[in-house]
């Protein structure tokens, strides 16, 4: 399955009104303005949001790497909040460290207003075999 065809599958992605910003061979960034619904009660993005849209730059960016017609799910993360979330956009970029032919190593950064690191992730992410 390519990044793109996972991405429009994601209902949440959706949901929150994140988009593709880009894809290449082990990298794809997220992009998500700020939408009140997703945030905590003091205004900055809710961490369960950064989280989400980490995990799925970072999960993505391990298909980029997998055979065609892969699924991938992640395995385990761990997030690191930086900063509160706060501002207008936010970028998630995930990245591949390492690519397994069944467990790849991705760390996803997210940055608000092309500016502010406020989080930065490590995940494992394994590959999936095609549903027959």
């Amino acid at each position: 399955m390519s990044v793109e065809e996972l991405f429009s599958r994601q209902k949440l992605m959706s949901l929150f009104g994140a988009t593709l910003a880009r894809v290449a061979p082990g990298e794809v960034d997220i992009l998500l303005p700020y939408c009140e619904d997703l945030a905590q009660q003091t205004g900055a993005l809710h961490a369960g949001t950064v989280a989400a849209i980490a995990d799925t730059a970072a999960g993505l960016a391990a298909l980029s790497m997998m055979e065609p017609d892969s699924g991938v799910v992640s395995v385990e993360f761990k997030v690191n909040l930086l900063a509160p979330a706060i501002g207008t956009t936010f970028l998630a970029k995930g990245r591949v460290v390492r690519a397994g032919r069944t467990i790849s190593v991705c760390t996803a950064d997210v940055i608000a207003d092309g500016k502010t690191l406020v989080a930065t992730m490590l995940a494992t992410m394994m590959r999936r075999a095609p549903r027959s």
